[in-house]
C-alpha cells in the first residue's frame, strides 16, 4: 500500500508540474534581397518535445499557381531537417481558409472573447523587427523610413494591447541611402502555460456547444485541416 501511495503522489506531482509548465514558441522570418526564410519552432515539458518547421525557399510562380513554398520539419528525435515538402499557396486554398475561418466563429459564442482571454495569457519574451531599407535616393529613402517607421509603430501597439509584452521589443528602421536595398529580419519569441491551454480549449468546447451544430462544425474542419497536411505532406 506504501509503494501504491508513492506512485499516485508521483502521478500527481507529475501532472501538476506538466500542466504548469511553459509551452514555448519562435516565430521567425528573414528577408534579404529575393531570399525568404521562415521558421516556427515550438518546445514543451522543457524541450523534451520540440518541433520545428522551417520554410528555406518562398516562390511567386504566377497568378494561377500563386506561392509555392519548400518546407522542412525537425522533431527532437532528430537533430536534422527531413521530411521535405513543397507545396503551392492558391488563391483557392486561401479563400477555402477563409471560409473555414467564417463558419468557425459563426458556430462559436463570443469567439472574440474568446480569443482576447488567450492571447493575455501569452508571454513575449523575445520581439525584434529590424529593416535596412534603401530605394536609391536619399530623399525619397528617408521618407520611406518613415512610413516604415509608422507601420511598426502601430502594429507593436496593437499586439501590445493583447499579449502580456515581457521582455523590451527591439525595433529600427536602418536606413541605406544612396542605394537600392531591402532585408528584413523579425522574431517573435512568446510562452504558454499548458494549464492555460487547457482551460482555453474546455471554454471554446463550451462556446461552440451553445450554438447549434457548433460541435460538429469543429469537428469537421479540424478532420479538414488534417487531410490538409496530410496531403501537401
Amino acid at each position: 500500500m506504501l509503494w501504491l501511495g508513492i506512485v499516485i503522489l508521483f502521478i500527481i506531482f507529475a501532472i501538476v508540474v506538466f500542466l504548469f509548465s511553459f509551452i514555448r514558441g519562435e516565430f521567425n522570418f528573414t528577408r534579404v534581397k529575393d531570399n525568404d526564410t521562415l521558421s516556427v519552432e515550438m518546445r514543451a515539458l522543457f524541450g523534451l518535445i520540440r518541433y520545428r518547421y522551417v520554410i528555406p525557399i518562398i516562390q511567386f510562380k504566377s497568378l494561377t499557381k500563386g506561392i509555392m513554398i519548400k518546407s522542412e520539419t525537425v522533431t527532437k528525435s532528430s537533430s536534422e531537417l527531413k521530411d521535405e515538402t513543397k507545396d503551392h499557396i492558391t488563391k483557392d486554398k486561401i479563400i477555402n481558409i477563409y471560409k473555414e475561418a467564417k463558419v468557425a466563429l459563426v458556430h462559436t459564442l463570443n469567439f472574440n472573447d474568446w480569443m482576447k482571454q488567450t492571447l493575455a495569457k501569452v508571454e513575449c519574451t523575445d520581439l525584434k523587427w529590424i529593416t535596412h531599407i534603401g530605394v536609391g535616393d536619399a530623399p525619397e529613402t528617408a521618407i520611406t523610413s518613415g512610413a516604415i517607421w509608422g507601420i511598426k509603430s502601430s502594429l507593436l501597439g496593437f499586439s501590445i494591447r493583447y499579449v502580456n509584452l515581457k521582455a523590451q521589443p527591439h525595433i529600427d528602421v536602418i536606413p541605406q541611402y544612396n542605394e537600392k536595398h531591402f532585408s528584413t529580419d523579425f522574431r517573435f519569441a512568446g510562452r504558454i502555460r499548458v494549464w492555460f491551454i487547457v482551460v482555453a480549449a474546455i471554454r471554446l468546447i463550451s462556446r461552440a456547444a451553445k450554438v447549434k451544430g457548433g460541435i460538429r462544425t469543429w469537428i469537421q474542419i479540424v478532420m479538414k485541416t488534417r487531410a490538409r497536411v496530410k496531403t501537401a505532406s
